[in-house]
């Protein structure tokens, strides 16, 4: 740490020093809150106290599967960090199959139950940074807000696209809105509304850090993931890749980022700059040009040096090594209000990150699906390590060698995964099959197979078929 002139050694400078989980715990002993959530591993896991101990051993690093294969069959594991944390696993894993009921006075007389009830299956992943507080209250929220943001819109959703033209829109100023967009804008309004409470409710409570988000949802006949952050969704059909989500970090998320900066200079708080230079200036370099870019620029160009420059860039490193205000490494998820530059006084990160995710949409009913088609979804642990490649081919030899038939087929591939990126323990620390470094971070993921998707679906409809709430939980 560097100082350009002396200055008081003030509590925000100590945190400077500290590891980010000490420095949460530095800000909110000021006010001695009660924590929202406590620990604790998802439910679906069923783990009692020993296993759990078990779980949090950062020297074995056992690898934690579920007893039973969830909903969909899918297969779930997941496995602690190499000790970057105390005793805590700081991503966080869930499934909901549910269905939203269109209220009572949004009903067509003539509408059956298999009309205004529609059927949805849900998989969430939290990925949480300095603490556990924002992934814990995704984990235990995801499924209140997004069922709360389909309702409004259930009536219109259960509409062919023809009636909703006639019905809604044939009067407006656009009229190309449809039943998929609507689902995708409640997606984005359900992150925005959980990031929203977290701001509210951390007032009263410790809501410590800030997490990643992705999401599935399993609506009608289509698949929607909604991700903010970096942790990832790719469907592997007929071992071909399908991305259905982008990583979110300060380098691809540049322009987004200098905008806001360009807009609102103040929130730099004359300590950096906007400008992204090839290299960081210094005094020498006033008067010289040097390769540059702005927020309205893709490409690279030349700029005259002079003293505000000098400045650390708002944006340092380069792809997943980015990091915004020298702070984070991950440009969009929940969390992290109270978040500022530990060494300058009143520069926050907020401002500059989104809660806002991009939804991506996959249609089920027009592919033809096999046994072997799944949905891969993991934290960063997992890619950190294993290439797309890297994890084509393991679920090619895992899921040849089970029997479709076998319950435990995707917990098995899971588990595989996870095992692959982590390596194992050796005098050198973990090491992958190859001699490389294992992942050391926290290792979440879900496999979840695809060509059942319809009769998934109907079961989950039929065990509420003589109920008429406004939504319905199974899971």
């Amino acid at each position: 740490m560097q100082f350009n002139s002396i200055r008081k050694f003030t509590t925000r400078a100590f945190s400077y020093l500290l590891e980010p989980q000490q420095q949460s715990s530095l800000a909110y002993n000021r006010y001695n809150l009660e924590v929202k959530y406590s620990y604790d591993r998802p439910e679906f896991l069923e783990l009692d106290s020993e296993a759990k101990t078990a779980s949090a051993d950062h020297e074995i690093r056992p690898i934690i599967c579920p007893k039973h294969p969830l909903v969909m069959k899918a297969g779930y594991a997941e496995v602690i960090n190499g000790g970057k944390t105390e005793n805590i696993n700081e991503d966080q894993s869930c499934f909901h199959a549910f269905t939203v009921t269109v209220p009572v006075d949004q009903r067509a007389v003539d509408w059956t139950s298999d009309k205004y009830k529609i059927n949805c299956i849900l998989f969430g992943m939290f990925d949480g940074h300095a603490g556990t507080g924002a992934a814990l209250f995704a984990y235990h929220n995801i499924k209140k807000h997004v069922i709360k943001e389909l309702t409004q819109i259930s009536h219109i959703i259960v509409l062919s696209n023809e009636e909703i033209l006639n019905q809604y829109l044939s009067t407006g100023l656009i009229t190309t809105i449809n039943a998929e967009k609507l689902i995708i804008g409640a997606l984005e309004n359900a992150f925005l509304s959980i990031d929203e409470e977290i701001k509210d409710q951390r007032i009263n409570n410790r809501i410590e850090g800030g997490c990643t988000a992705v999401v599935a949802l399993f609506i009608k006949d289509q698949l929607y993931v909604a991700n903010a952050g970096d942790s990832r969704a790719i469907i592997f059909k007929n071992g071909i890749p399908i991305p259905m989500s982008s990583d979110h970090n300060p380098d691809s998320e540049r322009r987004r980022i200098q905008s806001v900066a360009m807009l609102k200079p103040s929130l730099l708080g004359n300590i950096y700059t906007r400008y992204q230079f090839q290299h960081r200036c210094h005094k020498k370099d006033i008067g010289t040009k040097q390769l540059f870019r702005d927020y309205n620029m893709e490409g690279w160009h030349l700029k005259t040096i002079d003293k505000h420059d000098i400045k650390p860039q708002i944006i340092c490193g380069e792809g997943k090594y980015s990091r915004l205000l020298d702070t984070i490494g991950t440009t969009r998820g929940f969390g992290d209000h109270d978040l500022e530059v530990p060494y300058s006084v009143g520069v926050k990160i907020k401002p500059f990150m989104l809660a806002a995710p991009d939804v991506k949409v996959f249609q089920l009913s027009d592919s033809d699906l096999n046994e072997d088609d799944v949905l891969v979804i993991s934290t960063d642990g997992l890619w950190e390590k294993l290439t797309i490649e890297n994890v084509n081919e393991i679920l090619k030899n895992k899921l040849s060698n089970q029997e479709p038939s076998d319950p435990r087929r995707y917990i098995v591939a899971a588990q595989s995964l996870v095992d692959e990126a982590r390596g194992s323990f050796t005098e050198h620390g973990w090491r992958t099959i190859d001699n490389k470094n294992g992942s050391y971070d926290d290792i979440s993921v879900f496999v979840i197979p695809l060509a059942n998707w319809k009769a998934d679906l109907s079961f989950i409809l039929q065990k509420h078929s003589n109920d008429d709430s406004v939504n319905d939980s199974l899971f």
